[in-house]
Parts: structure tokens; C-alpha cells; sequence
């Protein structure tokens, strides 16, 4: 797999890696994964209920099959990149250590992250307002001042989809610090411990707060029990690393565990709509956002389903791809060589293309509109990577070829006195 400077985790090539196991299946799901979350973000408008805490730019036509969809994503997405990335890490500071791996990945994520910080949050920001000013919800004078009522801009201000890009960060500096301590213990105990102990974790946490999977919690800083629980699915890719570096253990189960996952991933959808479904209640106090008027049963029903269809879905799909993924086709290639670029670029494309498809298409289906939402904001990534890529090569190409020119001769020419010298002597 070619690498690249815009690659989620590229650190980690087949190259790099221990020769009995294949990456191509990581690459694989790495690129379609991207899609998913382009595909999530293009059922928001049409969803009901919406996603509590999470401030869209504009709402559409509600649409059932597209509401499972979009929850049926937003369970497995992350932790799928995030066992990824757990796995990644560990092969990474397996053979370039861990110091070495936290200085790469700190450079290679936080330039990224500070660089769409100071340019792409704002572009975003206004594709947000331009969607509340066509809806009629704010006037002209406060998209300029950006001077909201009370309330109105509750949910608006944070990282956005760029928190992903923080967290993993504080996971890698977290998981180099205890690197040498975790060298000390048997890697097979550690999984046999350390893999119920993070499910309960991430239990507990759904428990308390459901807003982590079944809401959105935005700001600009680490949210703790979002971190928490994004870090058990970190923690599961680093403890399948380092009890089975080639992955054999997970891709042996794949295949009996993929259906029943996939099962578990229907009900938890069904009931997790049907939560969101209910009123909420002025008169019940409840530690999440969710005042909902629901046994505590329920709850913990809910958060076991959650936890154990993410778990189950993102290691089955990860497992089958890297037993049976031998050889990657163009398509593919080209979503995982671009996957970073269309996880940064996509959400302003795609937010203003509900906009402009709610007021311009308003009798369209919103299949029609999520599927070319979806198109549109995978290509428009894709296209501009392939422009950088190729204006970057023909200026390094360039600086090559003037460094080439200007370099001496390693056989130097003779001078113009040299020549007459020459010509001299062979007179005679």
C-alpha cells in the first residue's frame, strides 16, 4: 500500500511491519470506514429523533431507514478507528520504540489538527450559519457578529468532528508512558484481564452517560467520559496487539462472531430509538442528558447492547479483512490513500450540500440526497488530495532537477585557455 502524508496512522506501512501479518486488511477497512462516516454525517438532516446535543446546520425531511442507518454507524464507527489505531500504535512502538512513535504521531496528527483549528473550523463554522440563515433561524446581523439569543449557539462552539484527532493523540502519550511498565507483564494475562475490564469500563460509562454514543458532546477540550470510553476501544486494539501480534486469535473468530454482532447491532439500534423516542421529563433528574422517563433497566440494557455490538462488529469486520483482504483494487486504494483527507475535508462540503439541497431539490428523496451527499463529499477530498499530491510532486520534481543544474560536473570541462593550450600542442 502506497503511503502518504494525508494517511490516518500511515506510520505503520506493511514495510514497517512484521512480515506474517497483513496490513492490506486494515487498509481495506480504513477506507471504507472513512466512507461510513461521511455516509453518518449525510443522514443527520434526516433523522428522527435528531442526535441530542449535536447542532446540525439544517434539518430535512425525516426518514426512518435513514435514522437506522445513521445509528446503526455512529455504533460501530470510532471504535473500529480506534482498534485500529490501538493496534497500530503497538506495532509502531514494538519496532521504533515508544518515544520515537509519540514524537511521529504528535507531528503527524497535532500539525493536522492545529492547521484545521485555524483554517477549517471556521469555514465550518459559517457553512453552519449559512444553513441557519437560509432556515430562516438567524438574521444577517448575527452571522456577522455571531451575537446569538440565549441558548442558540449551546451546542455550536467545540472541535467538531476534529476531536477524534485530539483524543487519539492523549491515547498514544498515555500508552508510551506505560510502555515499559507493560513490557514487564505476560501479554496473554494482561488480555485475559484487561479485555472484560475495559467492556465493564465502557459499560459503566454508557450507563451513566448514553450522550457519549447515543448524543454528541462537543467542545474544545477532552470531554472525560467521552475520553473514557473512546479509550476502551484504544485499549482493546492495544491488548490484541500485544497478546497476538499477527492477529491470528481475531481472525479465527471473525467469521462465527460477525453474524451474531451484527444481530446485536439491529436490536440496539431498535432500542435505542425508541429511547430517544420517549418525552422528556422537566421532573426527573438524571446525571446524562437524557431525562427520559425509562426504568434503569433500560439503561443498562441499552448500554450492554451498545458496548457489546461495537465490540463485537468493529473486531469481527477488522479480523475478516485482514484474513481475507490479499490484494487491494483501485477503488480501495485510493479511499484508504485519501481516507485522512476525506475524514478533514468532508464535513463543510457535505453541510453545504444539504443546504443547498433542502432549498433547491425540496420534493427529492432523502435517499436521493444522502446518496449524493455522500458522492460529493467523498469526491470533492479526494480530488483535492490528488491535486495537492501532484502539484507537491512536480515541485519537488522541480527543485530536483535545479539542484541537478547546479550542481559541478563530476568530469570537469576544459577552460577556454585550455582549449587553446590543447590545440597548440597538437599543432605542434
Amino acid at each position: 500500500m502506497r503511503a502518504t502524508h494525508l494517511r490516518l496512522n500511515q506510520a505503520d506501512s506493511a514495510g514497517s511491519a512484521p512480515q506474517n501479518t497483513n496490513l492490506l486488511g486494515l487498509d481495506a477497512v480504513r477506507a471504507w470506514a472513512a466512507v461510513g462516516v461521511v455516509m453518518l454525517h449525510a443522514c443527520v438532516p434526516y433523522s428522527n429523533p435528531d442526535i441530542p446535543g449535536l447542532t446540525w446546520a439544517t434539518t430535512d425531511t425525516p426518514h426512518s431507514a435513514l435514522t437506522s442507518l445513521m445509528w446503526s454507524i455512529e455504533i460501530v464507527i470510532m471504535p473500529i478507528f480506534l482498534v485500529m489505531a490501538g493496534i497500530l500504535a503497538v506495532r509502531s512502538m514494538t519496532s521504533r520504540g515508544p518515544l520515537a512513535t509519540l514524537k511521529s504521531r504528535t507531528r503527524r496528527l497535532g500539525c493536522p489538527l492545529v492547521l484545521a483549528v485555524v483554517f477549517l473550523i471556521p469555514v465550518d463554522l459559517y457553512a453552519w450559519l449559512l444553513g441557519w440563515l437560509a432556515d430562516g433561524v438567524i438574521t444577517p446581523r448575527q452571522m456577522r457578529t455571531l451575537k446569538f439569543a440565549d441558548g442558540q449557539d449551546e451546542h455550536l462552539w467545540g472541535l467538531s468532528h476534529l476531536w477524534f484527532l485530539q483524543y487519539l493523540i492523549l491515547y498514544i502519550a498515555v500508552l508510551a508512558w506505560a510502555w515499559n511498565w507493560s513490557q514487564r507483564i505476560d501479554p496473554k494475562t494482561v488480555f485475559r484481564v484487561g479485555m472484560p475490564l475495559t467492556f465493564s469500563v465502557a459499560t459503566v460509562v454508557l450507563c451513566f452517560y448514553p450522550e457519549v454514543v447515543w448524543g454528541f458532546q462537543h467542545a474544545f477540550l477532552p470531554v472525560p467520559a467521552k475520553w473514557l470510553y473512546s479509550g476502551c476501544a484504544f485499549a482493546m486494539g492495544v491488548l490484541i496487539a500485544r497478546a497476538d501480534a499477527d492477529l491470528s486469535w481475531l481472525k479465527q473468530v471473525a467469521g462465527r462472531a460477525v453474524c451474531p454482532s451484527a444481530l446485536l447491532c439491529i436490536a440496539t439500534t431498535v432500542l435505542g430509538i425508541w429511547v430517544l423516542n420517549h418525552t422528556p421529563s422537566e421532573n426527573v433528574q438524571y446525571a446524562s442528558a437524557f431525562p427520559v422517563v425509562i426504568s434503569g433497566a433500560t439503561w443498562v440494557s441499552l448500554a450492554l447492547l451498545t458496548v457489546a455490538s461495537a465490540t463485537g462488529l468493529s473486531l469481527s469486520l477488522i479480523g475478516i479483512a485482514c484474513y481475507r483482504v490479499n490484494k487491494i483494487g483501485p477503488v480501495t486504494q485510493r479511499l484508504a490513500t485519501d481516507s485522512f483527507a476525506i475524514y478533514l475535508l468532508h464535513h463543510p462540503v457535505l453541510v453545504l450540500f444539504h443546504v443547498a439541497a433542502k432549498h433547491g431539490m425540496p420534493s427529492a428523496s432523502p435517499l436521493l440526497k444522502m446518496s449524493l451527499g455522500t458522492i460529493i463529499a467523498v469526491s470533492v477530498p479526494v480530488g483535492i488530495h490528488f491535486v495537492f499530491r501532484g502539484v507537491m510532486a512536480r515541485r519537488k520534481s522541480t527543485i530536483a532537477s535545479q539542484r541537478d543544474q547546479d550542481a559541478p560536473s563530476i568530469l570537469a570541462m576544459p577552460t577556454t585557455s585550455e582549449d587553446a593550450v590543447s590545440e597548440r600542442r597538437l599543432a605542434g
